[in-house]
């Protein structure tokens, strides 16, 4: 086992384990459908990182093949349950936004990842540095950069309003964290276009980094309106 392909096994035994947390604090969720929503998003998210894996190996054509509709996996299951996580951290979206409205504002983009993830516009190629990979063909990189840009910039904007309306440092601490994430995500996702001189596929290490920002989240009690302070 060569060295590259160890630490891809290792971060992503990490990004499971950030699954497996989620998973665990999600089933004492008091909001059913953001509860059933977010298990399964977790769950196929977690194909991701097993067919990372058999990639960097050397799987057989047929593997390659099957495992291409899990490659992208993550692209809607972090984004559904960091959207999901923003709104129940924020009483100001919690209490005036129903759930299901929630998901209806996040489906273009859903509708489009899914597009992706179906007809597969992708190639399997063999990497120079570690196993296969799968890339986007056609201006299919392009379309995925501008509806990751427009879902980042609304949850950026979301968490900005969160924290410059309560003044609850918990509230404060757990958008800011998913600030963090996407804005690790942004800059692991402008590596696409350019050459990388590390070995793993991108994104490995800040969809980690995003899982458990959503973890952190969920895993506090939520905060009423009327037990924060406006700022």
């Amino acid at each position: 086992m060569s060295s590259s392909y160890a630490i891809l096994i290792i971060l992503c035994l990490i990004a499971l384990y950030s699954l497996f947390l989620n998973l665990k604090v999600i089933g004492n969720n008091p909001f059913m459908l953001l509860r059933l929503v977010c298990i399964f998003l977790f769950i196929y998210s977690a194909t991701r990182y097993i067919t990372l894996v058999v990639y960097g190996d050397t799987p057989s054509y047929n593997q390659l093949v099957a495992l291409r509709y899990f490659y992208f996996a993550t692209s809607i299951g972090l984004t559904g349950t960091t959207l999901s996580a923003v709104w129940y951290a924020t009483p100001l979206y919690r209490e005036r936004i129903k759930y299901p409205y929630v998901l209806l504002g996040f489906l273009p983009c859903a509708l489009f990842y899914l597009y992706m993830i179906l007809k597969q516009p992708t190639r399997i190629v063999k990497s120079e540095k570690i196993g296969y990979e799968l890339i986007l063909t056609g201006q299919f990189p392009m379309y995925l950069s501008i509806v990751q840009g427009c879902f980042v910039g609304v949850i950026l904007i979301l968490c900005l309003i969160g924290i410059w309306r309560y003044k609850n440092v918990q509230m404060r601490v757990q958008l800011a964290i998913i600030i963090l994430a996407q804005l690790a995500l942004t800059i692991d996702g402008l590596s696409y276009y350019v050459d990388r001189i590390w070995t793993i596929p991108p994104f490995t290490l800040s969809e980690a980094f995003g899982f458990f920002a959503v973890y952190y989240i969920l895993s506090k009690p939520i905060k009423d309106i009327k037990g924060i302070s406006n700022a």
